[in-house]
């Protein structure tokens, strides 16, 4: 880590301000000079309110003995530099001198009336101190040569209060496309899953997850990117082993690091985005009755089970069926008059299982696991009454098994009747494969029917019998 001092720094930005020391640079520097002071790593949730920037403003026209703290800049080559602590410091005066607020009521400076006035309005009433707030000072570290590990130390660990700071909000600063991913995802660019909606009570406003339960509580610390790294990570390393919050942060940092598994990029986009969209089913599906429940932790559950049993069988969820049984299977097992749980000991331990309910107070390896043996004992002896579709783990049939259909079928589409071109042999599942095991949707010989390229994408799910019968109403209808 290398300070850099303030002169080397003009030359680095190509401008020559005023003499200064310690760092030392105007407002008229900050916002001449190229810096980024919106790198969304160092930017907390919350946004500065228009008071708290307005008490900005206060502090430097009127308290001019009380200093802006501290604003530490990283600088990444000669022309790319970025605020790494002090964001909502520097852009609250930024903003206003771009225009973005207005000074306060009841605001006199040296006799000079100022109220409600913009910056523009500011420069042609009272220019001189307009020109206060261009020449005023703000102390400033610069930095050169960090790694983006060495960013995230500076940022956590010697600038911020981590006593202060949630769990996220500490990951959030591990710089790396994951990170960037979750940010993009949870808030910046919300997948669906995410939608917030604002109830207005009053003079108040609140923000909740159109999706989730109202307990599902937005307090502006980073609580869905929280949740959405939670789910990623508990994917990634298994759900039923638990997660901490060490163990989380370690993860994160290990898969941006150099070598890590996302270095350069976040690689898993496509998957996270189709658990994402797996999720949305899930809970659009929920019953009514059981909305409110859908709390950060209960909700994760009830994905990554349902996510588990998908993989676990090859094959589908209905959520409509699974999100029922589900709250039912919570509901009875909660149930102290039923006493289900009574029966049953926890995971791993021979302390009595209590109400399942109970179990949801941590994501702990014992509390988890308790979880899923009681769905396991519930849902693999009737899983399709649970809305598992169970499909067969061989997805294609052999081009050997293709060719001798083909024969039988003396060359022609089993569709159509039409020849059909060697070059042009596709397997077709007579009864689809997405209809699952028990419906017959296997892929077996006496299930192989043979068709073109064509026939076998427009086909999709349909069964054989339903694409022949729409192939014939095509008929009617041309003629």
């Amino acid at each position: 880590m290398t300070f850099i001092k303030c002169e080397r720094a003009h030359v680095l930005l190509g401008n020559t301000p005023p003499q200064c020391n310690n760092g030392d640079v105007t407002v008229r520097f900050l916002k001449e000079a190229n810096i980024n002071t919106q790198n969304r790593a160092y930017q907390r949730e919350k946004v500065s309110t228009v008071k708290w920037k307005q008490d900005l403003m206060r502090t430097v026209l009127i308290n001019t003995y009380a200093g802006i703290p501290e604003i530490h800049i990283r600088v990444l080559d000669p022309e790319q530099f970025e605020v790494v602590d002090g964001q909502q410091r520097s852009t609250g005066i930024l903003d206003f001198v771009n225009g973005e607020y207005s000074l306060p009521e009841n605001f006199v400076v040296d006799g000079m009336d100022c109220s409600g006035m913009n910056s523009q309005e500011l420069r042609d009433t009272y220019p001189s101190l307009y020109e206060r707030i261009m020449n005023y000072r703000i102390s400033c570290k610069w930095y050169q040569e960090l790694t983006n590990l060495e960013t995230a130390h500076l940022f956590i660990n010697v600038l911020n209060n981590v006593n202060d700071m949630k769990p996220q909000e500490i990951r959030n600063a591990v710089l790396g496309p994951y990170s960037d991913y979750v940010r993009d995802t949870g808030r910046f660019n919300p997948h669906e899953l995410f939608t917030r909606i604002t109830e207005v009570k009053g003079n108040t406003e609140k923000e909740y997850l159109k999706y989730f339960s109202k307990k599902f509580t937005l307090g502006g610390r980073m609580e869905v990117d929280e949740w959405l790294s939670t789910l990623l990570y508990m994917k990634e390393k298994g759900f039923r082993n638990g997660i901490t919050n060490d163990l989380h942060l370690k993860w994160v940092q290990e898969i941006q690091n150099k070598g890590g598994k996302y270095e350069n990029k976040y690689k898993d986009k496509k998957s996270s985005n189709d658990l994402l969209n797996f999720a949305l089913a899930l809970m659009k599906a929920t019953p009514k009755e059981f909305k409110n429940n859908l709390n950060p932790l209960r909700s994760l559950i009830m994905v990554l089970y349902a996510w588990d049993l998908k993989n676990r069988f090859s094959g589908a969820i209905n959520p409509q069926k699974y999100t029922k049984a589900f709250w039912d299977v919570y509901t009875r097992w909660s149930d102290t008059n039923l006493g289900l749980y009574k029966k049953h000991t926890m995971f791993e331990k021979d302390d009595q299982m209590p109400p399942f309910s109970e179990l949801f107070g941590g994501k702990n390896k014992v509390a988890i696991g308790t979880m899923v043996k009681v769905l396991d004992m519930e849902f693999l002896d009737n899983l399709e009454e649970f809305g598992v579709i169970e499909w067969d783990s061989k997805e294609t049939f052999s081009e050997a098994d293709i060719f001798q259909k083909w024969e039988e079928q003396d060359g022609k589409c089993f569709y159509t009747g039409e020849p059909l071109d060697e070059d042009d042999l596709h397997g077709d599942h007579f009864i689809p494969r997405s209809w699952g095991i028990k419906l017959g949707g296997v892929t077996e010989y006496h299930n192989l029917v043979v068709t073109s390229r064509y026939h076998n994408l427009a086909k999709g799910k349909m069964s054989g019998e339903e694409y022949i019968a729409y192939l014939e109403n095509q008929k009617k209808d041309a003629a």
